[in-house]
């Protein structure tokens, strides 16, 4: 009796297993696995055992892909370089993509798991007789909501005085990363533009200096984005600042973009100061 309940169990448990297979079979290839890899079990007596090998799913790269001749392609996540590799689908077949899980892709085409090395990456289509996207020029479309310096200064744009230490100030968003998007073909990218130092040229001619940090005006404060004013007249003075860009995307492919930058300027008039007759 023990040993036909534990050969039944190991029944049971195979059967499960088989079950799991066909929902997982169902449904959407799961991005977040890895699907190079498939377990294989046989029974002993009341004992299931068995072992996982690399799959040989491999899939030749997109038309038009980087096939990594010229040397690695993709970047790991630790910042290795790497391989880019692809596989076809695991767990569920072209009839089921169509059909139930993602119906409104009827173009020709193959569905791709995408690996740099053995890191996974992501899960996309490919359609047939379409240019295959590169994502630096995809990356290079995105329009990146950076934003433009709003100058405040103390005194008043029209109340400066010369010997006086003017203050320079933006919005506190001008030092905040700004971040897009875009998806084409099968690629996802994303952008980032990071903020380096505001640069300020006064407008009279002795050079501009940068502002790590722009604080607001306080009475009796300080601020390491000042400046002295030794002749009366007016000035126009200009504020920038230079955004570093870059981009990463769901092939493994990433690298820097040109930098963006924005700038804006302010009419002051700087007065001499008047003596105080007592």
């Amino acid at each position: 009796m023990h040993k036909s309940w534990a050969r039944a169990a190991a029944v049971a448990v195979v059967a499960a297993m088989a079950l799991g297979s066909a929902a997982t079979g169902a449904g959407a290839e799961d991005p977040s696995g890895d699907f190079g890899d498939r377990a294989g079990g046989t029974t002993r007596g009341n004992t299931v055992v068995g072992n996982a090998s690399t799959g040989d799913n491999g899939h030749a790269p997109p038309p038009g892909a980087d096939d990594g001749s010229n040397g690695p392609n993709c970047t790991m996540s630790d910042g290795t370089p790497g391989y880019l590799r692809y596989e076809g689908l695991q767990f569920t077949t072209m009839e089921e993509q169509r059909t139930e899980i993602r119906p409104e892709e009827q173009r020709p085409g193959v569905y791709l798991h995408i690996y740099c090395n053995d890191e996974y990456l992501d899960f996309a289509f490919f359609p047939d007789n379409e240019p295959r996207v590169d994502p630096r020029q995809l990356a290079s479309t995105v329009v990146v909501p950076v934003p433009t310096p709003e100058i405040s200064t103390s005194p008043e744009p029209g109340d400066h005085l010369v010997g006086m230490e003017a203050w320079f100030w933006v919005q506190g968003d001008m030092f905040d990363t700004a971040r897009g998007g875009t998806a084409a073909g099968g690629v996802r990218v994303n952008v980032r533009a990071v903020p380096g130092a505001l640069t300020i040229d006064p407008g009279d001619g002795t050079g501009t200096f940068t502002c790590t940090e722009t604080p607001a005006y306080t009475p009796g404060g300080t601020s390491p984005c000042t400046h002295v004013y030794q002749r009366a007249g007016h000035y126009v003075a200009t504020a920038s600042m230079t955004f570093q860009t870059s981009f990463t995307s769901n092939i493994g492919v990433r690298g820097n973009l040109a930098p963006i930058t924005t700038s804006a300027t302010v009419n002051l008039t700087v007065s001499e100061a008047q003596a105080i007759n007592t």
